[in-house]
């Protein structure tokens, strides 16, 4: 206990220190920089809740970051997302991409769920645990979850074929702890196809899930 509170003291301390510089909390004109103003609050802020709900030094400090980051403004904290979600992705099919401001997740058909079956594959749950994990770490983000199907079929079953997938990936996520009222789920049916329809591996490819993460705003 002695050291934990001597390792939130010792993070409050710099905080002040920072935040007394020039750089980069304060812009040329000596100003504060609205990209970062909210960085040494963010930390202070995480470092007590993660000293509240951790009890212990990592817990704090864990806080702090997310704080901190938080301060930063979004950039940094999709750019965070990011590399957490490609290192706890990296062994699986799982593909990680950027979409302008937005981060997106590509879970392929073919390992995601049976063929005309929306129930996940029982060898997909890992990835998705992963998944899950890094959304409950950063919560300042919403999210919706797109089902698509190949061009084989009817179009109307298609489409509800691909909703269904779709709500089958949120319920879990919800169920591994992302906040329900985060996420949403779509069915395009054969909207949108990654690739062509004409062959087996395109329309493999378009038989997929994409999960979008969002800014809040």
């Amino acid at each position: 206990m002695k050291n934990t509170k001597k390792a939130l003291c010792s993070l409050l301390l710099g905080l002040t220190l920072v935040g007394c510089t020039s750089s980069p909390f304060l812009d040329e004109t000596g100003s504060v920089n609205k990209k970062t103003s909210g960085t040494a609050g963010g930390a202070a802020a995480g470092a007590l809740i993660g000293q509240l709900i951790g009890k212990d030094t990592k817990g704090t400090l864990i806080g702090a970051g997310i704080g901190a980051l938080a301060g930063l403004g979004w950039g940094a904290y999709r750019d965070h997302q990011e590399q957490e979600l490609r290192e706890r992705l990296k062994n699986t099919q799982v593909q990680v991409s950027r979409e302008g401001e937005n981060l997106n997740l590509y879970l392929p058909g073919g390992v995601t769920f049976a063929t005309n079956s929306a129930n996940i594959a029982g060898s997909f749950y890992n990835p998705l645990n992963s998944i899950a994990s890094v959304l409950t770490q950063y919560p300042e983000t919403r999210i919706v979850v797109n089902g698509y199907t190949d061009n084989t079929g009817r179009p109307e079953y298609n489409l509800e074929l691909s909703q269904r997938r779709a709500n089958s990936v949120k319920d879990y996520l919800i169920s591994q702890g992302v906040s329900a009222n985060r996420i949403t789920a779509v069915g395009h049916g054969i909207n949108n196809p990654r690739a062509t329809n004409s062959t087996p591996q395109g329309r493999a490819e378009n038989r997929r899930v994409e999960i979008q993460i969002l800014p809040l705003n």
